[in-house]
């Protein structure tokens, strides 16, 4: 069995998605090369599948879930809640307020996400799946 790595999926969709590098590697060759002609749907394609691939919720071309972490502790909190707002309101620190890091949460709203720097490696991280809550849970799918 040949699983494909969700990390590995979310960060070809994030930075070569419009060249639909994403589908190809997850087996969909049709949805790729249209992808590619399309430059990934003028860009509205590319959105979408960072964001379902971002929550965690994309399968493979075979339905196979996408290989994760092994998870740790007893999730509570929702890796798509954490992605969606981090990739809308993660300058603000509202990802981190709802992980549970209140300290954090603040340090990064005062800052503006660290200049963006903090903001866009929360993005990938939760995204990817390797964020944990200030507990030390993984996240829910």
């Amino acid at each position: 069995m040949n699983q494909k790595s969700q990390q590995t999926a979310f960060i070809l969709s994030v930075f070569l998605g419009f060249l639909g590098v994403d589908r190809f590697y997850l087996g969909y060759t049709g949805l790729g090369i249209v992808k590619l002609i399309t430059c990934g749907g003028a860009g509205i394609w590319a959105l979408i599948d960072v964001i379902i691939l971002g929550m965690g919720t994309m399968e493979d071309a075979n339905g196979n879930a996408l290989l994760r972490e092994t998870p740790v502790g007893t999730p509570k909190k929702s890796q798509g809640t954490a992605f969606l707002l981090s990739m809308f309101l993660g300058y603000f620190g509202l990802d981190r307020f709802y992980l549970g890091y209140t300290g954090l949460g603040i340090v990064k709203l005062i800052t503006c996400g660290g200049a963006g720097i903090w903001a866009l490696i929360d993005y990938l991280l939760i995204g990817m799946g390797l964020m944990k809550d200030s507990e030390g849970n993984s996240l829910l799918i």
